[in-house]
């Protein structure tokens, strides 16, 4: 609770019964009209700087906390019609919120000074949910079968091994004696899926991703070729190592172990993170061992070892979006994946970074709204989010 003062103000009275849902619709009301002034910003700003700091002590962000807060934030947000709330960069570093509809928190940080301009930010009139097309496993005779999350059953094939589909799952059995035998499986945009590989070894394929891999393991390794991004969960053997083929010659070698792997084009790296276990990442001119919790950036030949959070790593497999310091440019790529959007800067890439947690089957506004919040101007065309600084 935010500890009142000796002599609290009127404004703050009306504040603090909005957080304790102790206000008449009539002290609602008139909370809102002088938060559409600018009379009382430097006292809005202390106040929900506060309330925040004592949530973020707390450790936690009750639900109907976090919804008052965010309401107040947007009202003075969108209520202002010619002069924005000014706001601190430490408040903006701290803020919490919770989505209405949604679960969690989203804080954003500007890494330069908030552009603070009259000009108001273009509401999308439409919303857009994460697409939910079937992913496509295609055959090795080239046929393509469409499977959906909830289907179950067999599917036809003419390679000798049993495919069974399990809501959003596909595992192979028998086929030991077909060699040099593919199949790949793709997802579309908004979609992850599932697979057991014939040694039992498991894959997490995140949205707009592919991996062709044989339909069983016959020669003295395992090899399979990524696109996009993806978790692996590999069974261990010496004799028989398994790697993982991404861009040109870059490629990870595993023998047993967790790891994730980001190969999308439009990232700068291909970037490997390592859960647990042991796994050597491998470019055209060098080779470096990774242990657990460490990350590989492969980038022309060149391989760069870092600390990673590996909790960052694998939200995607969670179904969550979580980002750290991360810049816009990442983060809109992330949401093109998942919405099946196209993403155009009008005026170059914003230079504002965000960090938090959301639901990744939250809607597209849920998301802008909390860009709008963080300045971040847009407008929504169909499928097209312009982004304008």
């Amino acid at each position: 609770m935010i500890n009142p003062a000796n002599s609290m103000s009127y404004f703050e009275s009306l504040f603090r019964k909005s957080l304790e849902h102790t206000s008449s619709e009539a002290e609602k009301k008139e909370l809102q009209e002088l938060i559409a002034t600018s009379d009382h910003d430097e006292e809005l700003v202390q106040l929900l700087d506060e309330a925040i700091a004592t949530t973020i002590e707390e450790q936690e962000l009750p639900d109907d906390r976090a919804k008052e807060i965010l309401a107040l934030i947007l009202d003075a947000g969108k209520k202002r019609k010619q002069k924005p709330l000014l706001v601190s960069m430490r408040w903006w570093a701290a803020a919490a919120v919770v989505l209405l509809g949604g679960f969690s928190w989203f804080a954003f940080r500007h890494t330069m000074q908030p552009v603070h301009s009259s000009t108001s930010t273009a509401v999308a009139m439409q919303d857009i949910l994460p697409v939910s097309q079937s992913a496509i496993l295609t055959l090795a005779d080239g046929r393509q079968v469409a499977l959906d999350s909830l289907q179950t059953g067999n599917i036809s094939n003419t390679s000798g091994a049993a495919i069974h589909l399990q809501k959003g799952s596909i595992s192979y059995i028998g086929g030991q004696s077909v060699s040099n035998t593919y199949n790949t499986l793709s997802t579309p945009r908004g979609r992850i899926f599932h697979l057991i590989l014939p040694d039992g070894s498991e894959v997490w394929l995140n949205a707009a991703s592919s991996l062709r891999y044989p339909i069983a393991f016959t020669s003295t390794e395992r090899v399979v070729e990524l696109q996009g991004e993806a978790y692996f969960e590999i069974k261990q053997s010496a004799s028989s190592p398994f790697r993982v083929k991404v861009h040109g010659d870059n490629e990870i070698q595993v023998l047993g172990t967790g790891f994730n792997v980001n190969a999308y084009t439009n990232e700068p790296h291909v970037t490997t993170t390592l859960l647990h276990g042991s796994i050597q990442a491998v470019t055209a001119n060098q080779k470096r061992l990774l242990k657990p919790g460490q990350q590989a950036l492969m980038n022309n030949d060149h391989i760069h070892l870092q600390l990673a959070d590996t909790s960052q790593a694998t939200a995607w497999k969670e179904g969550v979006f979580q980002f750290d310091s991360t810049n816009i440019q990442t983060v809109m790529n992330q949401l093109e994946r998942w919405y099946d959007i196209e993403v155009i800067y009008e005026n170059g890439i914003p230079d504002i970074q965000f960090g938090g947690k959301m639901e990744r089957d939250l809607s597209l506004n849920h998301i802008l709204r909390i860009m709008e919040i963080s300045n971040v101007h847009y407008r929504l065309e169909g499928k097209k989010l312009y982004i304008k600084q």
